[in-house]
């Protein structure tokens, strides 16, 4: 929950987007006390539900945890122990707030496809209308499998837990070889990606009733029939995600630059265009790391030059001093 929590789409956006990094390294902890205060009215309408004699209100018995509707406490307080109309703006807030985090989540997971994955690896040539109608099929992709998820799910908490679970394995891997293996590439990123959700998905996921295919030491069958892994094999899927991501990486950027492999077969760009002077801007080359003023074409400065002696026409002053015509002229 800790590590996966770090490589949100939400969070860097709003990182990447202030204006400088003492101010975002403040806005990431006023945000992490943030949340422990935004967890206080939780708990305590949680408090409230489990302390309450539901015998004695409309909602009658059992109570709602016997019912096991424990994940519905919040609009089952605001239904039966609070006023009308604090239930109807209470649950007409609670609607809201849904709905929005669910438009914009889906909405930017279209956008970074539509980008970072269809314009930039497969079609770097796409027109904007090309990538407007990529955004609108992957929201009604992303929208049913948003819907889909939910009518399977059985707790909010748990769609929770699973996110932060997959990006824990999928993309803290990506999150660390951007930050800090320098010769990390897309090749290895695939790779890394690919390997880390073939792991998890072949480990099975009880919440989802999704049987494993890989059988881990430990594991042991409950009484829904479900399999569980004691075995830590989302660790382990992430640590071979992370390794394989280093691992390809360096083994094409060696097998391109010794050679081996033609340039033409690097059809993601990611190792010989990286180099190519055809892709090179001004701020690439004032901005890189790659490269280093040894391998810039050597340039000797003339000191002697003064300012004057820039805009002046030499050439025209040595044809005045080697003119016969002009140096009688002067003698007489």
């Amino acid at each position: 929950m800790t590590l996966g929590g770090i490589p949100w789409q939400a969070y860097f956006q709003r990182v990447l987007s202030s204006s400088s990094a003492t101010y975002a390294q403040v806005l990431s902890f006023l945000a992490a006390f943030g949340c422990l205060v935004m967890a206080i009215p939780a708990v305590l309408i949680g408090a409230i539900g489990a302390s309450t004699a539901w015998n004695q209100t409309e909602y009658g018995v059992p109570d709602p945890k016997s019912k096991k509707e424990a994940d519905m406490i919040l609009p089952i307080v605001l239904q039966y122990l609070c006023p009308v109309y604090i239930s109807f703006f209470g649950l007409g807030a609670v609607s809201a707030a849904v709905m929005s985090s669910a438009d914009s989540s889906i909405l930017s997971a279209s956008s970074m496809f539509a980008r970072n994955i269809y314009q930039l690896a497969f079609r770097q040539n796409a027109s904007d209308r090309e990538i407007v109608w990529v955004i609108r099929i992957t929201v009604l992709l992303f929208g049913a499998s948003a819907t889909a998820m939910a009518l399977l799910a059985s707790s909010v908490y748990g769609l929770w837990y699973l996110s932060s679970d997959l990006i824990y394995i999928i993309i803290f891997p990506q999150l660390l070889c951007v930050l800090f293996i320098k010769g990390t590439n897309t090749y290895g990123a695939i790779a890394g990606y690919l390997f880390g959700l073939v792991l998890r998905i072949t480990g099975g996921e009880p919440y989802l009733y999704l049987q494993p295919l890989i059988f881990y030491p430990g594991w042991y069958q409950d009484d829904n029939n479900l399999y569980i892994q004691r075995f830590p094999f989302k660790t382990l899927a992430m640590l071979t995600s992370f390794f394989t991501n280093v691992i390809v990486s360096y083994l094409a950027k060696y097998l391109f630059e010794s050679g081996t492999l033609p340039p033409k077969l690097d059809f993601l760009d990611a190792v010989v265009a990286r180099y190519s002077r055809e892709h090179m801007d001004k701020a690439t080359l004032v901005k890189s790391d790659n490269i280093v003023l040894n391998e810039l074409a050597p340039v000797n400065p003339r000191h002697s030059l003064t300012l004057s002696s820039t805009f002046t026409n030499k050439e025209a002053f040595n044809y005045v001093d080697s003119s016969p015509e002009l140096s009688n002229t002067e003698d007489n």
